[in-house]
């Protein structure tokens, strides 16, 4: 018997105590045929993941662009002069930290192996910083401010074992204009 045999053999000993419906699902007759089972199955499992995790995406690029449209009415600007009818300033912001999923966050390390560019990694920061420009803007519609000027992004990278997360944060000068 070789090593691969005696290993197997092992294996099978150690799920015999499984119940009866685990053990049909992941063990076969031959060592290869439960190695092609369980690849196949994994690779189900991440199909059907990044599926589920490409529609919430979209879900939540649709929401955000609903949102956009509910705030036009705010003026946002990168200048730092309020002008002469302004009555009063004060600090908006919005931040957020976005993450993805498991199946993209293995893509990404693997990526980060090879070199070159990541564009899911992109699509998570722009993801980011549009959720926090829409953020800010929903702060100044509750603050009561007509416009917010000397806008700036800042961002942080979140990481941990197999975490691939964002912080960003929008913010800046919300002016209220005399009427």
């Amino acid at each position: 018997m070789s090593k691969a045999d005696d290993f197997y053999q092992a294996y099978k000993e150690f799920t015999a105590e499984l119940p009866e419906w685990i053990r049909g699902f992941i063990i076969s007759d031959s060592p290869w045929s439960t190695v092609v089972n369980n690849s196949l199955q994994t690779l189900a499992v991440a199909v059907i993941g990044w599926t589920i995790a490409t529609l919430l995406e979209r879900m939540h690029t649709k929401y955000m662009t609903d949102r956009e449209n509910l705030l036009a009415d705010i003026n946002v600007s990168t200048n730092k002069n309020a002008g002469d009818d302004a009555e009063s300033g004060i600090l908006i912001y919005g931040s957020v930290v976005v993450a993805h999923d498991f199946f993209r966050t293995l893509v990404i390390q693997f990526r980060k192996i090879i070199g070159g560019n990541i564009k899911a990694y992109e699509r998570l920061v722009a993801r980011g910083r549009r959720e926090a420009f829409i953020r800010m803007r929903e702060d100044a519609r509750l603050r009561g401010v007509d416009s917010v000027i000397n806008v700036r992004f800042t961002g942080n990278h979140v990481s941990g074992r197999f975490l691939s997360a964002v912080e960003m944060v929008a913010y800046g000068t919300g002016i209220k204009t005399r009427n």
